[in-house]
């Protein structure tokens, strides 16, 4: 598998914020045998005029209308030639040697999958805070252990287990990810941090991702399901909880105050 085509896809929509520091990074990576697809969804923002800006460096561009997330990235893999296969999202970026690195891996190992360390990035009073996680293969039959924008798949692999299950509308890849160690396919844990993932400031979690998860786990007959169900509900008194919460910081003028305690829970 000397110097194997990987192939990058990004979807996108409304995304002209930060898809182009994704497709910079994408662009600058030090292994050069890659095929950039990206998927946008009908943008009514810039970002097809961004995307153009680096028409030359893109392999294809779709832009019509999709049913959802997975939708697109079934789109993306329908096009994608590589025997390597990456999901990059819009809103996150690779470092420099990110494929490099992982195109090595697979060489020395007979893996199947290929999964990094993840550094989360979150924006508070104008300054870029970052934060190094790890992941926990382990937990497979709990929740979801890898992380996506850091996990990199041989083509074959979806050649036997298919795409993403777009019945999901938010945990389509931890259905894939668990369908694929099932499947029994190896995986390989390459410890280093791989891509920048960009979370949100104040935005509650989604308590529809605790619901799906159980559905997964629940379809592969983990014994961890119920756990999973428990957890719909915590979601949903601590989104309850949050919202009461940012409603007094705003009434009480506390803004300054939490941006402060949250710089320092990620200093």
């Amino acid at each position: 598998m000397m110097n194997p085509l990987v192939s990058i896809i990004t979807v996108v929509y409304n995304g002209e914020v930060h898809i182009e520091e994704s497709i910079k990074s994408v662009v600058a990576q030090t292994y050069s045998n890659i095929e950039y697809i990206i998927i946008d969804g009908l943008s009514s923002d810039g970002t097809l005029d961004i995307i153009k800006k680096y028409e030359s460096k893109i392999t294809q561009i779709v832009s019509e209308k999709d049913t959802g997330i997975y939708n697109a990235m079934n789109k993306g893999l329908g096009l994608a030639n590589g025997e390597i296969i990456a999901i990059l999202n819009a809103d996150d970026y690779y470092y420099p040697e990110t494929i490099e690195l992982v195109v090595n891996q697979f060489e020395e190992d007979e893996a199947a999958v290929v999964y990094g360390d993840l550094t989360k990035l979150r924006a508070l009073n104008n300054k870029e805070y970052f934060k190094a996680i790890q992941p926990n293969i382990s937990l497979m039959e709990q929740t979801m252990p890898i992380f996506h924008p850091a996990t990199f798949v041989k083509k074959k692999v979806y050649d036997k287990v298919g795409g993403f299950n777009e019945k999901y509308q938010l945990s389509a890849d931890y259905d894939f990810i668990y369908k694929t160690y099932k499947a029994g396919f190896q995986f390989k844990y390459l410890p280093k941090a791989l891509t920048v993932f960009r979370i949100g400031g104040a935005t509650a979690t989604n308590c529809k991702t605790y619901e799906e998860g159980y559905q997964i786990l629940k379809s592969y007959q983990s014994p961890y399901a119920n756990k999973m169900k428990g957890l719909i509900g915590k979601c949903k008194s601590k989104n309850l909880k949050r919202k009461l919460a940012m409603f007094f910081i705003n009434i009480l003028g506390l803004k300054s105050w939490n941006e402060r305690r949250l710089i320092k829970k990620w200093k």
